[in-house]
């Protein structure tokens, strides 16, 4: 009787365990195969020198200027989480009005010929809580807000992006594209002749270093600048592990031009690797977190590209500060 007692627990772990791991593996299949899939009717190239959004034409200033002196300012921010405690704040602060997060600098904002984030989590009504201990899901009403005060695009390779499944995935892309953003990883970027692609990899979703090498190597021989945006690293740890370094630097070695980091919530270093800038994370952009004094900053990295020889001249790191409300407060 012990004995078949015994077996019968045996036999019921040994399903958990096969159940738990085939969830998870398709799981994480299923995150990939979703984050390839292409829209046929939008055109290979995504032209970002002319912007028909409403309410946003002339919003890039410095676009125009480019033709002229023969430079681009491209940007590229951290983590942007819209929901949970940055949400009832902008219901009881600001009214409802996702804007007045950024009021404080939303100029040096739409100033960028190109201004980049990490979307950390879905934009939609659709999908399920998947039951993680931390789920978030936005408000499709901030879409049009991060339009209005600058973004051009987002990268959606981290660990939230399916915390309401694949419909609320899909139903984010489709919003995205609406709206006229550039998805990391789906369309290059002509910036007046300069050829930009960023491509996404996720260190939570089985990220695999010969597959991000080749995709790398490849993207390089179409375009003039490939930028590598990771989701990597540990949280709330001010220094790269060896994982990050490992993974920057076989990037660059593939053919990347710049690592920009996201995940540790935390601003980690800025360093070179044979010449190639990599900013491990830029931690926080927009988030509820404000907790620790390294959680109430991040980081914005600028970056200069010059349009004639098509390289990146230089790169800026600058201090991002937000207030008690999640509003940033400034931009140095």
């Amino acid at each position: 009787m012990q004995n078949n007692y015994k077996k019968e627990i045996i036999w019921g772990l040994g399903i958990f365990i096969f159940i738990f791991f085939s969830i998870n593996s398709l799981y994480i299949f299923s995150y990939e195969f979703l984050n390839k899939i292409q829209i046929p009717e939008m055109a290979t190239v995504l032209e970002v020198k002319e912007d028909n959004r409403p309410g946003y034409q002339n919003s890039h200033p410095a676009l125009t200027k480019a033709g002229i002196d023969g430079h681009l300012t491209v940007a590229f921010v951290g983590d942007i989480m819209l929901d949970r405690g940055v949400e009832y704040s902008v219901n009881k602060n600001f009214n409802g009005d996702y804007g007045q997060l950024f009021a404080k600098v939303s100029e040096r904002l739409k100033s960028y010929d190109l201004l980049f984030g990490n979307l950390e989590g879905p934009v939609s009504d659709k999908g399920m809580d998947v039951g993680g201990i931390y789920s978030f899901r936005m408000d499709p009403v901030v879409l049009p807000v991060l339009a209005s005060v600058g973004f051009d695009g987002f990268s959606l390779a981290n660990n939230h992006i399916l915390n309401y499944g694949l419909e609320a995935l899909a139903d984010t892309k489709i919003r995205l594209i609406e709206n006229n953003f550039n998805i990391a990883g789906q369309k290059v970027i002509d910036l007046n002749g300069v050829r930009i692609m960023i491509l996404p990899f996720n260190q939570f979703a089985d990220l695999n270093l010969e597959q991000m090498k080749e995709e790398i190597s490849l993207a390089k021989l179409a375009n003039d600048l490939v930028i590598a945006f990771f989701h990597f690293g540990d949280e709330y740890q001010t220094l790269p592990n060896y994982y990050q370094k490992n993974i920057a630097q076989s990037a660059i070695d593939s053919g990347a031009d710049l690592i920009v980091g996201a995940h540790p919530h935390v601003v980690q270093t800025l360093e070179q690797y044979k010449n190639v800038w990599i900013a491990y994370s830029l931690g926080n952009f927009i988030f509820d977190q404000y907790f620790s004094p390294d959680t109430k900053w991040g980081g914005l990295l600028e970056v200069d590209i010059n349009t004639k020889d098509k390289r990146i001249e230089k790169v800026t790191l600058r201090k991002v500060t937000f207030n008690q409300y999640f509003q940033i407060e400034s931009i140095e």
